[in-house]
């Protein structure tokens, strides 16, 4: 197919639950696209340390800092009914679009031609094209890494997806998680497990952040876990202004954290294309982060 202006990366994690792995994104060559299905090569957490996430310099390659557009949303695999033109409607403009439950094939390559680069971390194949999360971008990230853990009951695996982003004019990354929580498990120590391998990646930067996905956060003690591991980075919730978020047993089940970031504006929208609703989120750099032209652009934009 023809896809001009478009890269991707697939990363077919074929790990364990504990490793993790990071790949660069792939360029197109002659607008033909260049699967990576090899398993990147694995790297432990503890070798994560913040001079390995420093920018080597400052240019004007990257997300604008001022206004970051997120968004999330677990797409159900595009069974339902004008998926398709949901997905156009709620992804145009936005600078990252992380999708759960995202099935590749020849519709939803088509869709990602506003986003110049995606990567898609797959848990398994479904109807014959691969499945799992994807992360897509207006601009290339400098690292992914991915992490993959199997439902202890249904045998299915789920994956994550960290993505490193580039910011104009500021020296640290930007950090995308995007998470599909395990769902069917007999207590809590697999999923206890996946959120804390998530922690032992996230640990490492003291950059902003947007962590967001699927959770599976049906029950309160799992809401607890997610919510400790919040705590534990100093990460934030965004305060929903509607109910509209997919609710189990009268809990949440899609979230999006962050740190280092102030939100701008922010939704969530009732559909029936999904299983799951659609957040969308628009984020400013926090001024801790700004150097000093870049800060006062800021306060003068802002008159104080």
């Amino acid at each position: 197919m023809h896809v001009p202006s478009l890269c991707w990366t697939l990363v077919f994690a074929l790990m364990s639950a504990s490793p993790v792995a990071f790949a660069l994104p792939q360029q197109l060559a002659g607008h033909v696209a260049r699967a990576h299905a090899d398993s990147p090569p694995t790297c432990s957490g503890d070798k994560l340390v913040l001079s390995q996430h420093q920018r080597a310099a400052i240019d004007s390659s990257g997300l604008d800092p001022s206004n970051i557009a997120v968004l999330n949303w677990n797409i159900y695999k595009g069974k339902r009914e004008d998926w398709a033109y949901d997905f156009q409607r709620y992804s145009r403009q936005q600078d990252i679009v992380m999708i759960q439950e995202a099935q590749l094939g020849t519709a939803l390559t088509s869709l990602l031609d506003q986003q110049q680069y995606w990567t898609l971390n797959a848990a398994y194949k479904f109807g014959g094209g691969a499945t799992g999360v994807l992360t897509a971008s207006s601009v290339s990230p400098a690292f992914v890494c991915g992490q993959r853990t199997t439902e202890p009951v249904i045998r299915t695996p789920k994956t994550s997806l960290i993505s490193y982003y580039p910011l104009v004019g500021v020296s640290e990354y930007l950090l995308v998680a995007n998470v599909h929580g395990i769902n069917f498990t007999i207590g809590l120590d697999a999923y206890a497990a996946q959120i804390e391998q998530l922690y032992d990646i996230i640990k490492h930067h003291d950059g902003p952040v947007v962590l967001a996905g699927d959770f599976n956060t049906w029950k309160d003690k799992r809401l607890r876990i997610v919510q400790r591991m919040v705590s534990r980075l100093s990460l934030e919730s965004l305060d929903y202004t509607n109910h509209n978020r997919t609710s189990v047993f009268g809990n949440a089940l899609d979230h999006v954290f962050y740190r280092g970031l102030e939100p701008i504006a922010h939704d969530t929208w009732q559909v029936t294309s999904s299983d799951h609703n659609p957040t969308r989120v628009s984020f400013r750099l926090n001024r801790y982060y700004l150097p000093g032209q870049l800060l006062a652009n800021v306060i003068d934009e802002n008159n104080c």
